[in-house]
């Protein structure tokens, strides 16, 4: 699931097309993804976590009938270039020596992407993420959520059920790391083969990290953490 707190994949073996993405013939909609998330490069799978109906896209859809705005009352899901620009202010400027190569922030409201987070009272999630695509099928995003009430550990049970619930995912083990002291939820699985993982931590009241990263050895991994601070 890499690819941003959004993070479908441009092109093949996604194709855009409205609110949903085609993936190999499935359709997949985009929910509370992450990062949102971001950006659209085959390497970032945040595919398979937030996938399968709760892939990749914290960002991505606007509820029907409405236009995304970030001001004002949320009436449709989106995310777009500077919509959040303190959240988006609080992604690490650069990671593995460049700048991310995709960076956006949005928010959802609708019941379809925020899924089982509605179910614990949370009504809005704002995020910001970004992408770093490091080879043509490897990729790390690096996001932040927030949201009243918003917990560390709500999130990773809602990156969980998308793991569990798509098809192609393949040895899903969950543990609980320490990250800057503070309990964390990791998630290692494969989707088709290609390894993912999927960090979250708390960052504040209401204040959650990401890191998913897809095809990357776990010194990356740890370095995307560590670029947190």
């Amino acid at each position: 699931m890499v690819g941003r707190a959004d993070a479908p994949q441009a092109g093949p073996p996604y194709q855009v097309q409205g609110c949903t993405a085609t993936r190999r013939g499935r359709n997949t909609t985009y929910a509370l993804a992450v990062a949102s998330l971001v950006g659209r490069s085959r390497a970032v799978v945040l595919g398979a976590a937030f996938a399968v109906a709760l892939t990749a896209g914290v960002l991505g859809c606007a509820s029907s009938g409405a236009t995304f705005s970030a001001s004002g009352p949320c009436l449709a899901d989106g995310r777009q270039p500077g919509a959040y620009p303190d959240l988006e202010r609080q992604i690490p400027q650069t990671f593995e020596g460049h700048p991310p190569d995709r960076l956006d922030s949005g928010r959802n409201c609708s019941d379809a992407n925020l899924g089982l987070l509605k179910d614990r009272g949370i009504r809005e999630v704002r995020f910001a993420g970004g992408l770093w695509q490091l080879a043509p099928a490897t990729g790390v995003t690096l996001a932040i959520f927030t949201g009243n009430g918003l917990q560390a550990d709500w999130l990773a049970a809602f990156y969980e059920a998308g793991a569990r619930a798509a098809p192609k995912v393949s040895g899903l083990s969950v543990s609980h790391p320490s990250v800057v002291g503070r309990p964390a939820f990791r998630l290692d699985y494969a989707d088709a083969g290609t390894p993912q993982t999927i960090v979250v931590w708390p960052a504040g009241e209401g204040t959650v990290h990401v890191v998913l990263a897809a095809g990357v050895p776990d010194r990356i991994v740890q370095e995307a953490i560590a670029a947190f601070g």
